[in-house]
């Protein structure tokens, strides 16, 4: 079996049943059709033991599997609340940086990696962020190995900017916005074609279209405390389609469960 056909599995396991029987774990398999037999099934088992993606308990057909959390991790998706929910103190972290024209490539590196990590660009070097920036500055430099070259500090107010009009103009809100409309608009991995899936291999396939079309949706977006949302903004809407898809899987999965296909 490829990668993708176990992260698919993994993808359904985590967000579908927490606890697997060796007799269920096997039947569901079957839509897989190289390891639709016992023996097929047992290797694709050990492989995912091997991997450390999954854990068993007891043998035969006492056996009970639960994903570890090196899987959880393999397959977990952004979540938002948390980031959303996160209460924001009033004040801007703002970050300057001076490098020199003969270090462009640093320069460029360094820019990468503050836009990697979702901070706002205020203007050229000057960027934002309304939490603690330290912790991501100290993880910048250990991994690029740009010198402290920092200079930052802390704002509850920014001259002639209000705190809309830095988020408006720090990130790219248009695209993010195309990305949250394309996902709500995705037609590939929706309530019906989940209701329909035959099989974990057909189920395994759309849960992998769904997490990578949400990981799509939020690639860029700084997930702001819920006091700094700009207007419009499409990020709840996006996490609801998500979550309500999420319940749909593990439904899915729990019907294969009791009423595996025929082999």
């Amino acid at each position: 079996m490829k990668q993708s056909d176990r992260l698919q599995m993994l993808d359904v396991f985590f967000w579908g049943l927490n606890m697997l029987t060796r007799p269920t774990l096997a039947n569901l398999l079957t839509g897989y059709e190289e390891h639709s037999h016992r023996s097929g099934s047992m290797r694709l088992i050990e492989r995912l033991r091997h991997e450390e993606w999954i854990a068993a308990r007891g043998r035969g057909a006492r056996a009970r599997f639960t994903i570890t959390e090196k899987g959880r991790q393999r397959v977990r998706v952004v979540e938002p609340q948390p980031h959303w929910g996160r209460g924001w103190d009033g004040y801007w972290r703002v970050v300057t940086f001076d490098l020199p024209e003969t270090r462009r490539n640093d320069r460029k590196r360094l820019w990468q990696a503050l836009r990697a990590h979702k901070l706002g660009l205020l203007q050229r070097s000057v960027w934002v962020w309304p939490h603690d920036v330290t912790p991501i500055l100290h993880e910048i430099i250990k991994v690029e190995g740009v010198p402290e070259c920092f200079c930052g500090f802390k704002s509850q107010e920014l001259f002639l900017c209000t705190d809309k009009e830095i988020v408006a103009s720090a990130w790219n809100w248009e695209e993010i916005t195309q990305r949250h409309k394309g996902y709500l608009q995705h037609l590939v991995a929706n309530e019906k074609t989940l209701r329909e899936a035959r099989d974990l291999a057909e189920l395994g396939r759309l849960a992998r279209i769904e997490k990578e079309a949400c990981e799509h949706a939020f690639l860029w977006d700084p997930l702001l405390p819920r006091s700094l949302w700009p207007e419009g903004y499409l990020g709840r809407a996006v996490h609801q389609r998500h979550q309500r898809l999420r319940q749909l899987i593990s439904r899915r999965l729990a019907e294969l469960a009791s009423h595996p296909p025929s082999s």
